[in-house]
């Protein structure tokens, strides 16, 4: 059907001004990144005189990916955090804090109706600038029920307020990260409900402690072969230090994830750090 209607002035024209190439990203096949490339008409308007390219409905406005790229990758941030998608390479962090401004408008603000597990997380929106903003999410669904412009407790206070008694009653359950902060707002606010710690930020704590165990380890295999006596002792502690390094991505990640050389590391270093404490 060759007509469109003007953002303008809102009327349809039939008038086909050009075609261009319009390519957007898409959902990613397997590890494969995939582009639409797109003939998007150009009409100019019967009315004001002006050109204008055509609406696609599977694409916001002004927007380079697809609405159900923006989809996925908006509850993919909620599990984990915007750079660390960023670095798989799809999207960039400009084009998430995008995606997450877009779905905040469109929220339609009304209160969650049968809300019963509550997840209160937050999402760093700029690197290294201190610029969060919180997202309540209901946990059995994975719907996104709100983004507020902050993460401080006043602001989570005062949507969690204004869903009113009814709603916060029959919430039984309530994931936050570690600050003391969002359990004592839960508490106040909705004191019927358990308060669980969110896996994520507890994988977080787990891997940064197992991280400064790894490289405590190094450091102290690196001093004992400084002092090591005997070629055959300091030949040992050498091949301890071998298997403790490059560990770091096969301790820290999923076992699944791992490839044969990094299992095969990863066995390495177990047997390592047992050896390494054999020899305490």
């Amino acid at each position: 059907m060759q007509e469109s209607i003007c953002p303008r002035c809102g009327t349809k024209s039939h008038r086909l001004h050009q075609n261009h190439r319009f390519v957007v990203k898409d959902l990613s096949w397997g590890e494969q990144l995939v582009f639409l490339e797109i003939n998007r008409r150009q009409f100019k308007c019967e009315s004001c005189k002006k050109p204008f390219s055509e609406e696609l409905d599977f694409v916001s406005r002004r927007r380079t990916y697809t609405k159900r790229l923006a989809n996925k990758i908006i509850k993919e941030v909620l599990d984990s955090d915007i750079h660390s998608l960023a670095k798989k390479g799809v999207v960039t962090t400009e084009e998430i804090e995008r995606m997450l401004k877009d779905a905040s408008k469109e929220l339609d603000n009304s209160k969650p109706s049968s809300l019963k597990r509550l997840g209160i997380d937050e999402i760093a929106l700029v690197k290294g600038k201190g610029n969060y903003c919180a997202v309540l999410v209901d946990l059995d669904t994975s719907k996104l029920l709100a983004i507020l412009g902050g993460r401080t407790q006043e602001i989570i206070k005062e949507t969690l307020i204004g869903w009113g008694a009814k709603v916060l009653d029959q919430i039984e359950e309530v994931s936050i990260d570690l600050w003391q902060g969002y359990k004592n707002l839960v508490t106040e606010l909705i004191p019927n409900a358990q308060v669980v710690a969110d896996r994520f930020h507890v994988m977080t704590q787990i891997n940064q402690e197992l991280d400064t165990q790894r490289k405590k380890e190094k450091r102290n295999i690196e001093e004992s072969i400084k002092k090591a006596k005997s070629v055959s002792k300091k030949a040992e502690y050498e091949q301890i230090l071998e298997g403790l390094n490059k560990s770091k991505y096969p301790l820290l990640k999923n076992e699944d994830s791992l490839n044969e050389e990094q299992m095969h590391k990863l066995d390495s270093s177990e047997r390592c750090i047992t050896s390494s404490k054999s020899n305490a």
